[in-house]
């Protein structure tokens, strides 16, 4: 089941240096119109706001920095964007961990929604993504080596092969991708079929959400509304 901290994660983000990170990332979405976001480390330090483009931000710096525990994340959905999860916020959270929450701030409402998903679910996602992921790295690897070795035509038809290999694994690692996705909204969404691997396309995830953001305890997943802070 998900950690305890639904009930508490809309207070947690009162406290001082929080909400004084909060007022920063509200006022910078808001003046460029790009997202921003800034972790909160499990031992007590949070770090800077730091700003990404229109339509994501990398905050693995801001991880690293935490030394890969944080106990927040939170990041802003400027205008035009759901202050809810996307199927990518969900896939961050995934592999980020926050301990108490992942939380978003949007422009278009000025409201904050905080979302998380059990230890149990996450473990068995990484499980599978490290399997597909060590292959990955491993054609990846081979596919390099012939690269760089190339002086006849017997090394490119290798180095053809190794790349076909290679394309293969990438697919399968995309589409583990996706499986997790629709996986984990099809908890609070339970008639998702169809899940797109483009931002740019609406799919069933997409067209839900337009209609009704759910918020509750879902088992392994849960999302609240904590309204303007």
């Amino acid at each position: 089941m998900p950690n305890n901290y639904e009930q508490e994660v809309c207070n947690i983000l009162k406290e001082t240096k929080i909400h004084q990170r909060l007022e920063e990332l509200k006022e910078r979405t808001n003046s460029t119109g790009h997202e921003h976001g800034f972790n909160v480390c499990s031992d007590g330090r949070v770090t800077e706001v730091i700003e990404g483009i229109h339509t994501g931000i990398d905050l693995s710096h801001s991880f690293d920095e935490c030394n890969k525990q944080i106990d927040l994340q939170i990041h802003s959905h400027p205008y035009g964007g759901d202050t809810y999860p996307s199927k990518g916020d969900f896939i961050s959270n995934v592999f980020y961990h926050p301990r108490i929450a992942d939380c978003i701030y949007g422009s278009e409402d000025d409201k904050i929604t905080c979302y998380n998903i059990s230890d149990e679910l996450r473990k068995g996602y990484i499980q599978k993504e490290e399997e597909i992921s060590n292959k990955l790295n491993e054609t990846r690897n081979k596919f390099d080596e012939t690269r760089n070795k190339i002086h006849n035509a017997t090394n490119r038809e290798e180095l053809y092969r190794l790349f076909n290999e290679f394309r293969y694994e990438w697919k399968k690692y995309d589409d583990l991708m996706i499986e997790i996705q629709r996986d984990i909204v099809s908890r609070i969404y339970p008639d998702i079929n169809f899940i797109s691997d483009s931002s740019g396309i609406p799919d069933d995830y997409d067209k839900a959400v337009d209609k009704e953001r759910k918020f509750g305890n879902f088992g392994d997943v849960w999302i609240k509304d904590c309204g303007k802070i």
